[in-house]
């Protein structure tokens, strides 16, 4: 498959019959604004516990939030999916296309019949997880998540999400450990309290609202449990590293620089779990500079409660692969020409690439990790 482009909101429904075409317009209407730092540093080790990790995403990046969590539950307490359908949902029906089903079936079906067959996924990820691509479904059933749908979301509609509780429930995790908000007249975005974002109920770049609470907040403390409320001030600067060392592939759409955020305590010593955070398309920092990395409020709840934060990054691309909204791939693009494209095992490139970023952060603190402001 060629992969494609996903952008109504952070993601286009593009009608089954027009999906070409819609390729097509989507690459020569791509612009992208050019936000990111040159790389400034080598991602440092810092000892961090890797059996506390836990990630969370917006749209694609929930598809993707999936995809690590699931690839790798046997280093993850938990996840939070704002807007995102369950793991392998384009591979729902096998009459269609990944894309046909990534483009429609995952986002707004037009009834829940033709929505994500969440029995055959759950099927689908059973026999993975016994061949051993992907980690043991044991490995959830003590993990805590979080789902959200915004009522007023129109790009990936509560049918759609709806499964991925579904989903979550039917691999063994408990109804009891899984929060699932559609309570919030929100559009398609991720979550703040900050009344410079975009209205809630609006879908709009940059896909950042403000509905009167912080989400980042509220999906940690559903992952870790009992946190402290958000610091006023970080210990240490925000890092830029260079995220080209951990990409193996010339096809993943990663950008050559990524985001971390490592507070002060977890820099001098203290083994901290990690959270990754997965934007969602066209909120990459190559398209809104420092908006989702630094402005929706994770790094103040990293601070006060001794987490570090992995941003990885991806980016427009309009040649090979063809991403020209800069999704992340829940559909196969990372593997132009393979008929079989494998985007969500432990093997996958964008999937092994972040693992790798995890594994640096956890392995031997390195003796010049310390990043602690004056």
């Amino acid at each position: 498959m060629n992969g494609g482009s996903l952008s109504h909101g952070t993601m286009r429904k593009i009608p089954t019959p027009r999906i070409k075409a819609g390729l097509a317009l989507a690459a020569l209407l791509a612009v992208t604004t050019a936000h990111a730092q040159p790389p400034t540093t080598k991602l440092p080790s810092y000892g961090a516990d890797i059996q506390k990790t836990s990630v969370s995403g917006l749209s694609s990046g929930a598809f993707m939030t999936s995809q690590l969590y699931v690839a790798f539950s046997d280093i993850m307490v938990g996840a939070g999916i704002v807007a995102g359908g369950p793991y392998l949902c384009a591979k729902s029906w096998s009459d269609n296309t990944l894309m046909e089903n990534a483009t429609t079936t995952c986002m707004d079906p037009l009834t829940p019949s033709v929505g994500p067959n969440t029995p055959a996924l759950v099927q689908q990820t059973s026999s993975l997880a016994s061949s051993g691509k992907i980690g043991t479904l044991d490995n959830l059933k003590n993990d805590r998540i979080y789902i959200f749908s915004g009522q007023n979301d129109d790009t990936v509609t509560t049918t759609v999400v709806d499964q991925t509780y579904k989903f979550f429930t039917s691999v063994g995790v408990p109804e009891s450990s899984i929060k699932y908000d559609k309570s919030v007249d929100a559009g398609h975005a991720l979550i703040t309290n900050s009344n410079t974002d975009t209205s809630c109920s609006l879908t709009k770049a940059p896909y950042i609202n403000d509905c009167d609470f912080e989400q980042s907040a509220v999906i940690l403390n559903q992952i870790y449990s009992d946190l402290k409320p958000a610091a006023d001030q970080l210990s240490s600067p925000i890092i830029a590293f260079d995220q080209s060392e951990f990409v193996d592939s010339d096809n993943t759409s990663m950008s050559d620089t990524a985001y971390a955020y490592i507070p002060a305590a977890c820099q001098n010593g203290k083994s901290c779990p990690i959270h990754v955070v997965f934007h969602g398309c066209k909120q990459g920092a190559a398209v809104i500079g420092d908006k989702y990395y630094a402005q929706t409020g994770y790094n103040q709840m990293a601070e006060a409660n001794d987490l570090i934060m992995l941003y990885p990054q991806v980016q427009p691309s309009n040649a090979s692969p063809l991403n020209p909204e800069g999704c992340w791939d829940f559909w196969g693009y990372s593997s132009p020409g393979d008929p079989n494209p494998d985007y969500f095992t432990s093997n996958a490139p964008q999937l092994r690439a972040v693992h790798k970023m995890i594994s640096r952060l956890t392995g031997p603190r390195s003796a010049s990790a310390s990043l602690t402001k004056e």
